[in-house]
């Protein structure tokens, strides 16, 4: 009987120790998510950002950027699909960044000037819906590797990592879509490879099976065409050259090297890519395809490969 009742005490107590040692716990934990809220520059999430826009004050310049239902879209400096990844790493990056410290409540003019902020260079505003939030960076810290900045409309001065300020420092190229043609290589149902001054390549896709229908018919390989179609697919646009042509020629595509047009399943208007002259300057060739009416720089490796890989799609 006595055992039975100092278990039974014992057991009272480590209820009691692990109440106790919960509540404790739970405590802390509170302390340190307020500690974590303290310290984030903002308090709203990127799916809260309806539109964004960087600011180069100094330069007079601006991107900006709005959310649609397709996805994110330049509007300024020029109207573009945006590259959706890099906007929403852009984005997190910084809204999620922290601040190290609030080195100031309140500051005159000359502290303004001395931190870079008097006449900030750089700032990235946020449309909430409802609201705007920007904030302005001013210059690196003594050991470079802070920064300062503040929200537009407060007083306090943030210290913050630059690499904070360093994320936001893009261009218009960073924020833009780079793929050359978005189609489906597995819906593809006929791939036509057409190089200048040489017999063009045709291949079709049939109910799974894969065939060469010029220059010489025969079987093909389903899986040497897939991955010359993903190459494609891949292929990211490495210089943005000219945004409306008058010309053609002087890029070579009013006569191109080298044409591919790939149909789709069930889709009638083909996607076509054109490639014409080598750009020294940039390591790669003048293209454009059907869907824009840009002149854009592709790698000269995507070029090579398609010139290599139309000679070995047999089976």
């Amino acid at each position: 009987m006595n055992f039975s009742k100092k278990t039974l005490f014992w057991i009272i107590v480590l209820i009691i120790l692990s109440g106790a040692f919960y509540f404790f716990e739970q405590e802390a934990e509170e302390a340190r998510i307020a500690k974590e809220k303290s310290l984030r520059l903002f308090h709203f999430t990127v799916d809260d950002v309806t539109e964004f826009w960087i600011t180069y004050l100094r330069e007079g310049r601006e991107l900006r950027v709005l959310r649609s239902q397709e996805g994110w879209q330049l509007i300024e400096p020029l109207s573009a699909r945006g590259d959706d990844d890099a906007i929403q790493k852009l984005l997190t990056n910084v809204i999620t960044a922290r601040k190290d410290a609030v080195l100031f409540e309140h500051v005159d003019q000359a502290k303004l000037q001395e931190l870079g902020l008097d006449n900030p260079e750089l700032e990235i505003g946020f449309n909430l819906g409802n609201r705007d939030v920007v904030i302005q960076f001013g210059v690196s810290g003594p050991t470079h590797n802070v920064a300062y900045a503040m929200l537009k409309g407060k007083t306090k001065i943030f210290r913050i990592h630059a690499d904070v300020r360093e994320e936001v420092r893009v261009e218009a190229y960073d924020l833009r879509d780079k793929t050359v043609l978005d189609f489906d290589p597995m819906k593809m149902r006929r791939f036509v490879i057409e190089p200048k001054g040489s017999e063009k390549v045709v291949v079709e896709q049939t109910k799974g099976r894969w065939h060469i229908l010029e220059p010489e018919a025969g079987k093909a390989s389903m899986e040497k065409v897939v991955e010359t179609l993903f190459e494609i697919k891949n292929a990211e646009i490495k210089v943005f050259k000219d945004e409306s042509p008058s010309d053609l020629a002087p890029f070579g595509l009013s006569a191109p090297k080298l044409r591919l047009t790939i149909f789709e399943e069930k889709n009638e208007l083909p996607y076509v890519l054109e490639i014409g002259d080598k750009d020294r300057a940039n390591r790669g060739y003048f293209a454009k395809t059907n869907q824009a009416e840009n002149v854009f720089v592709v790698e000269e490796g995507l070029v090579n490969a398609i010139l290599r890989n139309k000679d070995n799609l047999s089976e």
